[in-house]
């Protein structure tokens, strides 16, 4: 890597990837040169980054080894607890130990101790183990923020010693402070130079679980730029936020409100969320002064998209981080949902929506589980104890949507602190649990096959699904009606729910972060869930898309307001009143459901369904196809449009979130017939005289697909698995985890495979040619 002191790039510039050509987006960087000489030299950077960085080619069973050195007396009680502990990982088949924190203090001295570690580094060398170091924990950070630092730092201690009832005290400081800061690389340039040269280095956890929330002078500076950089002048920052401005000094994220816009606050959150990933960028700018070899991870706690969370504490934007690192990744720890709603588990089409969003969001790069939880919490928890069964699923549940590893937090339980006795693979007693031994038997087939496995990718979604940040913030921010402030992602929650029943997998495409032409033309079907905010760029693509032969299916309130809380004086606005040929002229709501009957149509039988909370008034135009209507009204409900080659569908109701939590509601049909239509068709489809459901994930690698079969219902099934061969000529089929092989029949470019699969179990079919 090569780093010249006399241009400096912001690292809050956007780099998006479209096709092999990287279009490097201004979002309010300085420069001290000129466009062309910046643009050419960062993709020098990259472009020699990626030539030098040596990514992953296996699939990673890792753990991580967290260490209280407190907890031993001696070295040497820390060098036996090693010695047990790496052997029994050997063993385990886990292949990654991912380290924190990578030293200790020496209070005497106020220096870094390595001894310790430099021990665990030799035995994993000598086991033949990779280590993962984890660089910037941000709340527990007395890795590099030793309790002195407090006092030697002007301001510090009066700071953080506060009489203000916050026992976190301690982990509130802010490492992005310019005061701050070099300690951050200091110690960074010192686990680098001691480890950097191990052979069982595999790559950086840079920043583990980013969140950062501070309001920070020098962070209200950054946001000044930002809007700045999005409005550039004070007059359309006036004109968006509502205010009476008369210089940028009185910009300020605390002095306003939501009565004339929601763009202040919307604005605010926006920000917060882009600085997580300008943050990432710059912790790996500092990296990379120190080592241009190693790749690097990053990992946000879960996706909000999947848990309905507020952007405030650990619920950061996914979206941020993938363009900063080598490969992406998340915290995943579901029990925290499950003890917002108890006594319900966190169903498997959850875990699939929340994996299919990362892997969305990542791109065209890998992902893994950064960190997987093991068990609950504390000793004391009620909610997320894991048995083997459920262990074994979840890790292949995240293989077959593409997630290219999994590092288990943690080890062993804790011993001490705010989750004694929680966590872990292995029981107090140090030996493997019976979550220990589901993640041992996951770990033998994946060194076994990890190479192929990490090949094969999830074959390219035929559906998409539309949405908008700025949309979502907005019905976040309704809080008059409690009901609805999760709407969108209930919207889009059950629209997935609906889709994953079919075994019809989805990309989720974000367009406040920019679509094109192109990249929607590689579906046959776009689903705009609740989508109140469309932008005239988006709606002109769309309305081209649609007339190339593309479908889209719109719920009610669809293109309402633009993205800068305006409300379009025709709905659907932003031109969309063409595309579906009709006008919305009101609307109204009630906390219960309306009833819609379909028409029959294509040979089907009439059927209804309920539209929840929400009945739009549209007016269809000539021509435009009435397919149900309102029972007791008979006014339109779901219209559709013929436009150029395509069609446009509109509901008066929301579909998705119609499904949410109402399955006997057979608004999934309507979903999923419109996929049908458009010539959508499952990867696989699972036949049998139960109609029961199997959760299928087609993979297809250079000379082979694997076909992932996870059944998480209680019972055994059998029956016909239908999977196109892809013109493969397939001559072997075998379930790797049982080692059997299968029969099967191929006609028409279809292979017919007869599969028994017991309750709670998984089959993971490797198709050779």
């Amino acid at each position: 890597m090569i780093f010249l002191s006399s241009l400096w790039i912001e690292p809050s510039s956007k780099i998006m990837k479209a096709g092999n050509i990287f279009i490097i987006k201004r979002h309010y960087m300085e420069f001290t040169m000129g466009w062309m000489l910046c643009t050419a030299f960062f993709l020098m950077i990259l472009s020699l980054h990626a030539a030098h960085a040596q990514q992953p080619d296996n699939i990673i069973v890792g753990t991580v080894y967290n260490i209280f050195h407190e907890e031993y007396s001696s070295d040497e009680d820390f060098f036996r607890q090693v010695d047990k502990d790496i052997a029994l990982m050997k063993v385990s088949h886990i292949d990654h130990v991912m380290i924190f924190p990578m030293s200790q203090w020496d209070p005497e001295t106020k220096q870094l101790l390595w001894k310790r570690t430099d021990y665990l580094i030799k035995k994993i060398e000598d086991a033949k183990l990779k280590f993962v170091p984890l660089m910037l924990k941000q709340e527990q950070c007395s890795h590099y923020f030793p309790i002195w630092k407090f006092k030697e730092i002007d301001g510090m201690w009066e700071k953080h010693n506060q009489k203000n009832n916050n026992k976190n005290n301690r982990e509130n400081v802010d490492f992005a402070d310019p005061k701050i800061y070099p300690l951050v690389e200091e110690y960074f340039k010192a686990v680098i130079g001691r480890y950097g040269k191990s052979p069982a280095l595999d790559f950086y956890n840079v920043w583990n679980e980013p969140h950062y929330r501070s309001d920070a002078d020098h962070v209200i500076e950054r946001y000044k730029k930002w809007l700045r950089n999005k409005y550039g002048t004070l007059q359309k920052l006036r004109i968006a936020w509502g205010k009476e401005y008369s210089d940028w000094d009185e910009v300020s994220p605390f002095l306003n409100d939501n009565w004339n816009s929601s763009m202040p606050q919307i604005d605010w959150t926006m920000f917060r969320n882009e600085l997580g990933g300008i943050l990432c960028g710059e912790l790996v700018r500092t990296l990379r002064k120190y080592d241009t070899t190693h790749p690097v991870n990053v990992n946000p706690v879960g996706t909000p998209w999947a848990d309905f969370s507020n952007f405030e504490n650990y619920a950061s934007d996914n979206w941020v981080f993938p363009e900063y690192v080598d490969f992406n990744g998340i915290s995943y720890y579901p029990d925290a949902w499950e003890r917002a709603h108890d006594p319900e588990a966190y169903p498997f089409w959850m875990h699939n929506l929340a994996f299919s969003t990362v892997r969305s969001a990542s791109g065209n790069k890998n992902y893994i589980l950064t960190e997987i939880y093991t068990n609950a919490q504390n000793g004391l928890a009620l909610h997320g104890y894991l048995n083997k069964e459920s262990v074994s699923l979840l890790a292949w549940t995240a293989l077959a949507n593409d997630c290219k590893g999994l590092i288990y937090w943690k080890w062993d339980p804790f011993m001490r602190g705010r989750q004694s006795l929680g966590r872990g693979l292995c029981t107090i007693a140090g030996e493997l649990a019976p979550r220990g031994e589901a993640v041992k038997e996951f770990g033998s087939v994946v060194e076994r096959y990890g190479k192929v496995l990490f090949e094969s990718h999830l074959k390219k979604p035929q559906a998409a699904v539309l949405m908008d940040m700025v949309g979502l913030l907005k019905t976040l921010e309704q809080s008059a009606e409690a009901a609805t402030n999760k709407f969108m992602y209930e919207s889009n929650a059950g629209l997935f729910k609906a889709l994953f029943e079919k075994n019809i997998t989805v990309d989720i495409l974000r367009t406040d972060r920019g679509i094109t032409l192109d990249s929607l033309k590689q579906y046959k079907i776009i689903y705009l869930p609740f989508q109140i905010v469309i932008r005239k760029e988006t709606a002109d693509i769309l309305k081209e898309y649609v007339r190339q032969g593309g479908w889209v299916v719109a719920d009610a309130r669809t293109a309402t307001i633009n993205e800068l809380d305006i409300a379009y004086r025709k709905s659907p606005g932003a031109g969309l009143d063409e595309l579906f040929g009709a006008v919305r002229n009101d609307w109204v709501g009630k906390s219960s459901y309306f009833q819609v009957v379909m028409d029959k149509r294509n040979g089907n039988e009439q059927y209804s369904f309920e539209g929840k909370y929400f009945k739009d008034f549209i007016q269809p135009g000539a021509g435009v196809e009435i397919l149900g209507t309102f029972t007791g009204t008979n006014e339109p409900a779901i219209i559709l449009n013929k436009y150029g080659k395509g069609s446009a569908v509109l509901s008066a109701v929301p579909l998705g979130a119609s499904y949410f939590e109402k399955s006997e509601n057979p608004v999934n049909r309507l979903l999923t017939d419109f996929a049908r239509q458009a010539g959508v068709s499952p990867d696989a489809e699972f036949i049998s005289d139960t109609h029961s459901f199997l959760d299928i994930k087609v993979h297809k690698g250079s000379r082979n697909l694997v076909v992932y079969i996870v059944n998480t219902e209680d019972r055994n099934k059998s029956g016909t698995i239908h999977v196109a061969a892809d013109n493969c000529k397939i001559k072997s089929i075998k379930d790797i985890i049982s080692n059997q092989t299968l029969s099967f029949q191929i006609k028409d470019n279809s292979l017919s495979i007869p599969v028994q699969i017991g309750g709670n179990s998984v089959m993971v079919l490797l198709l050779e040619e």
